[in-house]
């Protein structure tokens, strides 16, 4: 496990998945910790597609490729690669591990860096194939809803620049519909209700906000976190249907797959096409409140 810390805030990263595991202020754990009856995961990195596939797979140049939800990442070792008191950077290579899911020769730089009281997360990713590759990255960051502990998880709320909201519908197999719905927000707050995700994630169109940030926040509470995602067009936001203790906010660079497209990679939506020997970084910030 990685330890980075500066004098406001102390993170923990693990090498599988170059997943954040922690990150605490004044003793307080932000984190989702985990619970295999709830959720295992804390806060996945997805890479190189986001959501789910049609069947599990995709067709590239021709030929099936098989991939779960979410990528590969998320269960992949990293190597650290340049590591100081408050920050690290993180790698993984395309392998003969990869190669048959995703034929590619990527590399993807995974960095962290904390900056008074934010957590910069930072994907840059390199196309070292001679061919086109095509890629999608997004972040899947879970936070405990244990702000205030007299209040439940419907009163916790998102906090948005907007006065309305819209997410993608979705079909029986949870792919992306065309339609969209605007959700509805009160003064630009979503409370957390499970009634929220009683279809699986939020799927947000950001593109025409008018700020890229989202904060999560509960009554009668300094405690907070303020999302900030301008490389990021859409934002999933997900928990279970129940009255858990967590909510996850996804900047993604892209849309899951959708049940109006084929499977062919190069036309998912949002699906960020990089040149042979070019390089292209996606970052946002989350300010521990």
């Amino acid at each position: 496990m990685i330890s980075i810390k500066n004098k406001n805030i102390k993170v923990k990263i693990d090498e599988v998945g170059a997943e954040l595991k922690s990150a605490i202020k004044k003793d307080y754990e932000y984190i989702w910790q985990g619970d295999p009856q709830v959720w295992k995961g804390q806060a996945p990195n997805l890479f190189p597609l986001i959501g789910r596939l049609k069947d599990e797979e995709y067709i590239y140049n021709g030929s099936s490729y098989h991939m779960g939800i979410h990528g590969f990442a998320k269960v992949s070792l990293f190597e650290i690669v340049e590591q100081g008191e408050s920050y690290v950077t993180l790698r993984l290579a395309g392998n003969e591990k990869t190669y048959p899911s995703y034929p590619f020769d990527f590399e993807l730089l995974i960095s962290y860096e904390l900056k008074d009281l934010s957590i910069v997360k930072k994907y840059a990713v390199t196309n070292n194939s001679y061919k086109p590759m095509y890629f999608e990255a997004g972040g899947h960051d879970g936070y405990n809803l244990t702000f205030s502990p007299q209040h439940k998880m419907d009163e916790y709320y998102l906090e948005f620049s907007d006065e309305s909201v819209y997410t993608y519908t979705t079909d029986e197999k949870i792919m992306v519909n065309k339609s969209k719905k605007e959700i509805k927000v009160e003064n630009r707050k979503l409370y957390l209700h499970p009634d929220v995700f009683k279809n699986d994630a939020l799927i947000l169109d950001c593109s025409k906000m008018k700020e890229r940030l989202v904060s999560l926040k509960a009554p009668d509470s300094s405690r907070g976190v303020k999302v900030t995602f301008d490389d990021f067009a859409y934002l999933g936001i997900w928990t279970k249907p129940v009255y858990s203790n967590y909510v996850c906010i996804e900047p993604w660079s892209s849309l899951p797959d959708c049940n109006f497209i084929d499977k062919n990679l190069e036309n998912k939506i949002g699906i960020i096409k990089l040149d042979s020997n070019r390089s292209e970084m996606l970052s946002y910030t989350v300010e521990i409140i």
